[in-house]
């Protein structure tokens, strides 16, 4: 089950903390993102779901010369190596008990490369990183924050994460985590707003600095999920949210709007 969302932080930041100069070369997207949006921007603690995974970006190229790889830096922290298939390389993640939950770090890179492969090799961080589609978006769609014990996080910012969801839940082969995935839209599009945080205004400017084809496979995503999904697929959806506020009727509304936008 989730830890507590102050535990995986504190856990996120021991991880951050360790990993010495790679600090400044990781992105952190995924679950943890909505947690840290949540109860480190816009500090109002609306219930984001807890998560066990923690997914860090990495440029699958480095322009520096460290003296501890990432994966010296995990195992010092206590972390193990899982091998998760039997090809060469193979797509590895990182475990760790921590009261009696096991978190699982795990390192995304982008998919842009001739060379097809389930897992590319980084070398200088020790590691193996999952090509993925759009990642090149999120290493560069950043913010910096601070986490609760004052430890510096780059994150994806949050209209790139739900751009980064909206192009690629369709694709999903776990059908759960399509519901996770629709989850965090809502959850990013309908909480995640401040003064001085826009996510539907600065999703718009995002699209438009990005390819035409992205914006139009990312509406066609969610509209042709929302014409699709039966009954069943609208209850799993508002299971998702915890606190019982996720509705057909707000989502369908919610992405109205930001089409409309």
């Amino acid at each position: 089950m989730p830890l507590e969302n102050d535990t995986l932080l504190y856990q996120v930041e021991d991880i951050l903390n360790g990993l010495g100069v790679w600090n400044e070369h990781i992105v952190i997207a995924g679950g943890v993102a909505l947690v840290i949006y949540d109860c480190c921007l816009i500090k109002k603690s609306m219930g984001a779901v807890g998560t066990t995974d923690v997914d860090f970006l990495i440029n699958r190229k480095q322009n520096i010369d460290p003296q501890i790889s990432i994966s010296d830096y995990l195992d010092k922290l206590g972390f193990t190596v899982r091998h998760k298939d039997l090809n060469t390389p193979s797509i590895q993640s990182y475990v760790k008990t921590v009261e009696n939950t096991e978190i699982e770090v795990e390192f995304l890179t982008d998919a842009k490369s001739r060379i097809n492969a389930n897992a590319v090799v980084i070398e200088k961080a020790g590691i193996t990183a999952q090509p993925l589609s759009f990642i090149e978006m999120s290493l560069k769609e950043y913010i910096s924050v601070k986490l609760p014990r004052n430890a510096i996080a780059r994150i994806v910012s949050p209209e790139a994460w739900v751009y980064h969801k909206g192009l690629t839940f369709a694709k999903r082969t776990k059908v759960a985590k399509k519901y996770k995935d629709l989850y965090g839209i809502w959850f990013v599009l309908a909480h995640i707003q401040s003064k001085s945080v826009s996510v539907m205004k600065n999703l718009h400017d995002l699209q438009n600095r990005y390819p035409p084809s992205w914006k139009k496979t990312f509406e066609s995503n969610l509209v042709d999920w929302i014409k699709a999904a039966t009954p069943k697929d609208w209850r799993l959806l508002e299971q998702q949210d915890q606190l019982g506020r996720l509705s057909k009727e707000d989502f369908r509304l919610l992405i109205s709007q930001l089409m409309s936008g």
